[in-house]
């Protein structure tokens, strides 16, 4: 098995995989709370699983590929009123970001993905990928996994479509990694709202809300059809479609507006 984690290899492997243009994941997520059942490192525990399992179908697939450890501090205010909860202010989370792209672009790679597991973060990997890209002048990627496999996720569940939280997918994926940290005695009495617009107003625009004011106990959608089996699914089937990603003949192809001074002779500054 080709290593494929960032933390794991030397300083000379490394700037050898550079050489190779590897592409570099960089996960994002968060740590907070998951209801009664789960513990608060669920969407850090995922989003690394799904970047080391995506990075090394990519290896085998003939993609060099690495994954960076987990940046495990998100967007995650909304939550703070349940406790066990760790939030960084959007700015904070951006320059983060920055630092970690700055540092791999510096060190020769230059096809980054951004992959997010955590729903608060949506955003801001977006504004971030566009951001970063105009600054580097790198294709700069940013995916949640769930919304890339979305299809595959639809084939597997059984009471929701993709993932909500501390749900029936999340609660699947934790069983299958880490049996030991799921209270699985009861998640019947786990369940939450099935809705997960809580964010919404209108037809479709944005206001802040706290998850309290739309769940007692911190969870959205319903845990009780997870099962171990149905978790390591969802997990192949997020690695895969993150693959194919990678693996995407257009994902990091250049571009001309991201070279110096294609936009109106304006110059962008690399590392």
């Amino acid at each position: 098995m080709v290593e494929v984690e960032w933390a794991r290899l030397k300083a000379h492997e490394l700037r050898d995989m550079a050489r190779r243009d590897a592409v570099v994941i960089v996960p994002v997520a968060a740590l907070e709370q998951h209801g009664p059942h789960l513990p608060v490192m669920v969407d850090t525990r995922l989003a690394g699983e799904v970047g080391r399992r995506a990075a090394e179908r990519a290896a085998r697939a003939g993609v060099p590929s690495l994954v960076l450890p987990v940046i495990w501090h998100g967007l995650s205010e909304h939550h703070m009123s349940f406790g066990g909860t760790v939030t960084l202010d959007t700015r904070s989370f951006w320059l983060t970001l920055r630092g970690v792209v700055d540092s791999v672009a510096r060190q020769g790679f230059s096809r980054i993905l951004i992959l997010n597991g955590h729903g608060g973060n949506i955003v801001a990997i977006q504004v971030a990928a566009q951001d970063l890209a105009l600054e580097f002048g790198l294709p700069v990627v940013a995916t949640t996994y769930w919304l890339e496999a979305a299809p595959r996720f639809a084939e597997i569940l059984d009471v929701q479509e993709n993932v909500l939280h501390a749900c029936e997918a999340e609660t699947a994926m934790m069983m299958a990694l880490e049996p030991d940290l799921v209270d699985a005695g009861d998640l019947e009495a786990a369940r939450g709202p099935l809705e997960s617009r809580f964010l919404n107003v209108g037809t479709n625009s944005y206001r802040w809300r706290a998850l309290h004011e739309v769940t007692a106990n911190g969870v959205i959608g319903d845990p009780s059809p997870a099962t171990p089996e149905k978790g390591e699914r969802l997990l192949d089937a997020a690695a895969q479609a993150v693959c194919d990603l990678i693996s995407g003949p257009d994902t990091f192809a250049p571009r001309d507006d991201l070279r110096p001074g294609a936009v109106g002779g304006v110059g962008f500054r690399r590392g």
